[in-house]
This record gives C-alpha cells, structure tokens and sequence, in this order.
C-alpha cells in the first residue's frame, strides 16, 4: 500500500468499498438462507417425528383396548411368527411406517437406542451425544448439524411406557407375560429391567443440505458477474474523474515539494483554478518565495549561534521575537548551569551519606530476620505437637462414646435378663401350684382305690405314684424359686453397678471433649502464630529487600550526581561558544578549563565505581518460602520491592 499512487488508491477504495459492503450483504444472505433452511427442514423432522409418536399411541391405545394383548403376542411366539411379534410392538410398526416413505420424502429415519437389540440402532458418535443430552437434560428435541454428513440430524427422544414394560421390563415377569422363568420376552432375547419414564432411544430425522446448498451456490454465481459487471464500470467512472481533477493537480504538487526537500527552491506549479488543488499551488507558490528569500538566511545565521542577527520582511518580527526569547533563554541556562553545577556536588556527598546508612540498615535487617526465622521454627514445632495432641485426644474421646455405647447396651442386657427371670419366676410358682393339684388328685385318686377294694390296688399304686411326682415337683419348684430370686437380687445388684458405671464413662467422655476442644483451640493458636510470624519474617524480607534496593539505589544516586556536576561543567563549556545581546551578558563565554573538567570526571568516575563494587560483595540474604495464599492474604510466587505488607494495631494483637 506505501508503493501505490494516490490515484490506485482512490479507485481500489471507490471499488473496494462497494465490493466489501455486498460481501457482507452476500454474506448476510447466506447465513440467512441456510438458517431458513435449518429452520425448514427442522419443522419438516418435527411433524414426521410426531406423526411416527402419534402412530405409537395410536397402537398402544390399541393394547389398552385389548385388541392386542400378551396372550397374542405369546400364541405368536409359540407358533414362531416371530415377525409378527416385531411388528406388533408400538414403536417398531410406528418407525417402521415413517421408513416407508423415508426416501420419497428425501430423509433418512432412524432409532438410536441405549443398548439397542439390533446392530442396525447402534448410535453412532452425533447419536451417542444426541441422547446423553436430551437424557441429562431432559429435552423435548434436539438437532443439530452434521459437518461430516452435511446433514441436519433432528432427534426425538423415545420415553418408556406400561406397554413398553412387557418386553423391556422386570425379567421376573417373564413366567407371568410369556411363560418362561429365565426373564426372557416373546422374541427370545433378556428383559432389560427398564423403568417407565425412562429414555430408552430417539427418534432421528436425516435430512442432506447437499441440495439446498447447490442451489444457493447458483443463485450466489449469478448474482456475483452482474455484481463484478457493476464494479468495472464503477471504477472506470472513478478512474476517469481522479485522473482528471484530482491526480494531476497532485503530482505537480508533489513534483514542487520533492523539488524543494533537493534544495532546489526556484521551482513552481503552473496550474490556475479556483478549487482547492488552484489554491493549494498558489499557498504552496508563495511558501516557496518565502523560504527562498528570508527564512533560508535567517536560519543560518541563527545556525551559526548568532542571536543578533536582524531580518527584513515577513520574518523581521517573527525572528526578533526569537532572537529575544534565546537570549533570554541562553542566559538563564547559563545561570542555571553555574547553579546546577554547585548543586551536583551537594547531592553527590549527601548520597555517600545515604548509601553508607542504607548499608548499616540492612545489616541490621539481616540480624532481625535470622531472629525472626529461629522463632518461626519454634512456633512452627509447638504447633505441630499440639495438633498431634489434638489427635490422640480425639482418638482417646471416640474410645470413650465407644465404651460408653457398650455399658448402655449391658445395662439393656441386665434390664432384659432381669426381666427373664421375673417371668421364670411366674412360671415356676405356676409350676407349684400344678403339683398341688396333682397331689390332691392323688389322695382323691388314693381314697377311691381303697373303696374299691382290691379291684382298685393297682389304681392305688399308680396313685401313689403320681402323689411322689408331685412332691418331687413342689420340692423342685420350691428350690427353683428360691434360686431365681437370688439371680433376680444378684440381676438387679449388676444394673446398678453398670448404671454407676455408664455414669462414670458419660463423666470421662465429657472431659476428655473439653480436654479435646481446648487442645483443638491450643493446636489452632499455635498455627496463627505460625502463619503470623511467617508473614512478619516475609514484610521482614520485603524490607531486606527494599533496603537493599535503596541501598543500591542511593550508590547510583551518588554515582549519577557526580556524573551530573560533570555534565554541568561541560554543558556550561558549550554554552559559551553562543553570541548573545550585550544586555544579556553578550560575547562568547570562556572556553578555558576543559582540563580541569576531564581530571574532574575521571576522579568521579573511579569514586562511583569504588562504591557500587562495595555494595555489590555485600552478601545477599536468601529469600524465605512465602506463605500459602491462605495465609493473610499472601499471594504464592516472589514479589517485587514495591509490594509491601500494611499490618495494623489490631493484628499485631493477635500474636
């Protein structure tokens, strides 16, 4: 673009603009036309989808009905018109139906599934994300365009119903549905144990862009050549007029100023009009009689340090307003040189001052730091050791609540067992009052086999029999009691001494909790101190380091002042060679003591280099790791002299 002529530039802009301005149009078309055709064929996916959904409802409403219903599908089975079978399933006759007229309507239907039956509903990547998707956002639809394929890919999931639940449902109903205890459905193949609601596939409608972007390929080549057509004509136009009234004008111009940046002040445009090219050469004209006659002499004098030169013509006031103003100027630099020079060396022995104090400080810094350090390690132990008391205090209380729960659970034992022998107390006083009984039946029994004589002896016998069993019962019943109540005394005796101590154990386990908390509180004191102590020991470092710095900083200020007092010497030498008015002190200064200002800076210069040498085999201290960004609001990574740590009254307080 530099190399090009004014004019190339003016008909590529007359024509590029134009150009540029019916791309974005051309552009705005084509994003229009195709989000037209998305949206169209979108619609397109949408009513096939729902009419395939209405043919679904349609054939399970049929099952509702009764018109189909397992019974069918297993008489199916059982004859091995497995077919049949297949196509009695809802969705399968619904997405079948849409596949029919699927190429005659240009698309491609499909059912991508999770854990499809056969290969050919196996999704494919686009299938895959497509149903994770509307699965993990619970969608309606979804779409989208398929790069590789150039394809709008449209899906509609497919949600589980109670008719789905025969085939796809609990294998367990399989011996009640198709009579088969191994969960398999009609046509041989394991239940999935699906969930109604649940979303088992999609529905997918493939339709080509291929077509649609043929045909907006041919409408673009069109209207492209009547487009160039316009622009060549557009810019021959253009073309015709610069170079006329434009292009010309210019370069006669630019002839006169290359002319006069050679020197080469007598030329001059020959062009007359009263546009604002005519007058453009008219000012440009009168520049160059100006240049040529006054300001060229003028210039030189002044080139040659002349400030006393007086001029004739347009430049007369001009140039006795500068002449005034430099010697002005020049006096006040002289003056200020002689100031400046006096100055350099007051800076230059308060800097040695300051360099040697900056030194003492930061050896001062580096005994602080080291302190600092130890006491960080110090603090840094004894929180270590306090959050391991904090742990064996939490184990010993968790052992505690343990056998704690345990004495509960023995006093419920002990309560249980007392409770037990109570009821085998009852028992057995039921016991004893059943031996009595039998023993009063046995002297009844008794008395009747002496009325009867000797055709009751052997009844008497029996009788006398019975009447021992029962004495021996009553005896045995008696001791059992007796036993029992010493186990219910001794019972009772244990649930008290397990109740004591299950008190005791609730005293311990709440000690230990306040021992726990307020080794907890010690353990997190301990880690304050430690985060504080770290942060002083790097605002410590920090300063160490801003320290150092200045310490640096005010070798070079020492250095630089000297350096400046030898500057103001020669600059004071070089004014002097300026001719200026009598009344601002004129003639030309003195040009004597340029040896005096070289032996001056060379003994500067080995004093600055003394001192910097000085500073820099001053031993660094190594930096301390920085706290972790939790730490005060530390930041992790080195930081620079200038980022400085403000810590007020109130967190000194806390250490």
């Amino acid at each position: 673009m530099k190399n090009m002529s004014l004019k190339v530039k003016i008909i590529a802009v007359g024509v590029l603009l134009p150009a540029l301005l019916l791309g974005v149009l051309f552009g705005a078309y084509v994003v229009q036309t195709k989000n037209k055709t998305v949206h169209t064929f979108v619609e397109k996916a949408r009513s096939i989808t729902l009419t395939v959904e209405s043919t679904r409802q349609g054939l399970e409403e049929v099952y509702e009905m009764g018109v189909l219903s397992p019974a069918m599908l297993r008489s199916f089975a059982d004859a091995g018109q497995i077919e049949q079978v297949v196509r009695s399933v809802p969705v399968v006759s619904a997405w079948h139906s849409a596949m029919r007229k699927a190429k005659e309507g240009n698309y491609e239907f499909r059912v991508p599934k999770f854990e499809p039956r056969t290969a050919s509903n196996t999704p494919d990547v686009v299938e895959a994300r497509a149903l994770n998707i509307m699965k993990s956002e619970g969608l309606k639809e979804y779409y989208e365009i398929d790069k590789k394929l150039n394809a709008v890919r449209y899906f509609r999931p497919v949600i589980l119903t109670e008719t789905c639940m025969l085939c796809h449902g609990d294998p367990r109903t399989s011996e009640r549905l198709w009579g088969n205890s191994k969960g398999l459905d009609p046509t041989g193949v394991k239940m999935e144990n699906w969930r109604v609601g649940e979303l088992h596939g999609a529905f997918e409608v493939i339709q080509a862009l291929d077509q649609a972007d043929a045909e907006l390929t041919a409408i673009l080549w069109k209207s492209s050549a009547a487009v160039l057509t316009g622009l060549i004509i557009c810019g021959a136009m253009i073309a015709s007029f610069m170079l006329k009234r434009v292009t010309r004008p210019l370069e006669e111009n630019v002839a006169m100023i290359e002319a006069l940046a050679q020197g080469d002040l007598g030329k001059r445009i020959q062009y007359t009009s009263n546009d604002e090219a005519g007058r453009m050469a008219a000012a440009m004209n009168a520049f160059a009689d100006n240049l040529q006659f006054e300001i060229i002499t003028a210039f030189e004098k002044l080139a040659a340090g002349n400030f006393t030169f007086e001029a004739k013509g347009l430049i007369r006031e001009p140039l006795a307003k500068a002449n005034r103003a430099l010697n002005e100027s020049m006096g006040h630099v002289r003056l200020s040189a002689d100031q400046i020079a006096s100055g350099s060396d007051q800076v230059s022995d308060t800097s040695q001052s300051l360099s040697q104090a900056a030194t003492q400080q930061a050896s001062s810094l580096e005994e602080i730091n080291s302190s600092m350090n130890e006491m960080a390690s110090r603090t840094r132990q004894n929180g270590e050791n306090a959050i391991q008391a904090n742990s064996l205090s939490a184990d010993a209380c968790k052992a505690a609540e343990h056998g704690n729960t345990q004495m509960q659970e023995m006093v419920g034992a002990m309560a249980e067992i007392n409770e037990s022998a109570q009821n085998i107390s009852r028992i057995i006083k039921v016991i004893d009052e059943i031996a009595f009984q039998t023993n009063l039946l046995a002297l009844n029994a008794a008395v009747e086999a002496a009325r009867a004589g000797q055709h009751g002896k052997g009844f008497a016998v029996v009788a006398e029999e019975v009447r021992n069993l029962a004495a021996r019962s009553a005896k045995a019943a008696s001791e059992t009691t007796a036993m029992i109540e010493s186990a219910i005394q001794k019972a009772e005796n244990g649930t008290q001494i397990a109740e004591g101590t299950a008190e005791a154990l609730d005293g311990i386990v709440s000690g230990i909790t306040k021992v726990s908390d307020l080794v907890g509180e010690i353990a997190a004191a301990s880690d304050e101190q430690t985060k504080g102590i770290s942060q002083i020991s790097i605002g410590l470092e920090q300063i160490d380091e801003v320290t150092q710095q200045n310490t640096a900083n005010a070798v070079q200020c020492a250095a630089t002042s000297e350096e400046l007092a030898a500057q103001a010497h020669e600059l004071r030498e070089m004014l002097s060679r300026f001719m200026l008015s009598p009344s601002y002190g004129g003639g030309h200064g003195n040009r004597g003591g340029q040896g005096d200002s070289a032996q001056r800076r060379k003994a500067i210069e080995r004093s600055a280099k003394t001192t910097i040498e000085r500073v820099q085999k001053k031993p660094v201290q190594k930096r301390l790791p920085q706290a972790d960004k939790d730490s005060w609001g530390a930041s992790k990574g080195s930081s620079s002299a200038a980022d400085f740590i403000a810590l007020d009254d109130d967190e000194f307080g806390r250490f």
